[in-house]
């Protein structure tokens, strides 16, 4: 692997945990923190424009294109999918590997789909399910805090639903749900071993507790080749 390509891979790997969630530093800036060239870096930025991970605006720097949850259910009305199963005889072993969790200031979007001021702060997770020791789906997941408390790595290796049902007490209600096929993404690329041209199964939810306040936005990601989906909709 040449420098550059090892850089843009540091890069990637920041950019996906977080660390890098608006703009990356200058090429001056980064060249000193790689201790290489600026033509260096220049090529390691195209790699990650390549790959949809950035985009460069004349005279304004480099900004990170950020995976959010989509608009259709920002502005709606209404879930982890706990429906994701698999059909392997004998039953299957099913296990999460946390990505990148974090708390943050809500956008402005956010806050008019959880009813919560820019002061209040959500949770932006991002799991990785594992399916018989190999990765079927990526989750993105953003929550309110204060409607939904005390969310640790602990739950998230487990279940947020189980969670919110048995300790917080909560009843889990409807929610909205857009499927849709789409092509593999770098995080797709990275996280669930698929090619640049590999289908995904997307699955966008806007989800609702019994007594009809929204508390999840989500998208989950899914291999086209690795378990099935069944949804009870409520």
């Amino acid at each position: 692997m040449s420098r550059y390509q090892e850089i843009a891979s540091d890069i990637e790997k920041d950019i996906i945990e977080k660390k890098y969630t608006d703009r990356l530093p200058e090429q001056t800036e980064l060249a000193t923190k790689y201790q290489t060239s600026r033509v260096t870096i220049v090529h390691a930025m195209k790699l990650l424009q390549n790959k949809n991970l950035i985009k460069t605006i004349k005279g304004h720097g480099t900004f990170v294109i950020s995976k959010s949850i989509p608009r259709v259910f920002l502005n709606s009305g209404v879930s982890e999918n706990d429906g994701f199963t698999a059909h392997v005889q004998g039953g299957a072993k099913v296990q999460s590997n946390i990505i990148a969790f974090n708390t943050r200031k809500p956008s402005k979007e956010e806050c008019k789909a959880f009813g919560i001021g820019p002061q209040d702060e959500v949770y932006d997770i991002i799991r990785q399910r594992i399916l018989d020791n190999q990765p079927a789906k990526l989750e993105y997941t953003i929550m309110p805090i204060k409607l939904i408390p005390g969310i640790t790595p602990e739950i998230l290796h487990k279940s947020i639903y189980a969670y919110i049902k048995e300790v917080l007490g909560f009843e889990i209600g409807a929610d909205d749900r857009v499927i849709s096929a789409d092509r593999a993404d770098a995080y797709d690329i990275k996280y669930l071993d698929c090619k640049k041209d590999d289908p995904v199964l997307c699955v966008q939810q806007k989800a609702y507790l019994g007594d009809g306040r929204p508390f999840e936005l989500s998208e989950a990601r899914n291999r086209f080749d690795r378990g099935s989906l069944t949804f009870n909709h409520k």
